[in-house]
């Protein structure tokens, strides 16, 4: 009974595949030190890939978390990422 609490559980921590745009894909596009909202990203990849909006989103944070990405909020609600270095 527990080696099978155990199996259950090792299959629900695998990853699953990411779609496309790659975290990798994102941050190349990328030119360093310049400021980009999602939307700048969004355009640069909607005629390459079919995906939804918040995936980009969703890529430039998990690039901020790693320390790829700068994350900064303006005072008008406005959120833009700065590739680092």
């Amino acid at each position: 009974m527990d080696n099978d609490k155990m199996t259950e559980n090792a299959t629900n921590d695998v990853p699953r595949p990411r779609d496309p745009p790659l975290p990798k894909e994102v941050l190349e596009a990328m030119v360093p030190n310049r400021c980009y909202v999602a939307a700048d990203l969004v355009i640069e990849f909607e005629n390459e890939y079919d995906f939804a909006r918040g995936t980009i989103r969703n890529r430039l944070e998990y690039l901020t978390d790693g320390g790829d990405v700068e994350r900064r909020k303006h005072a008008n609600g406005a959120v833009t990422y700065r590739r680092v270095g």
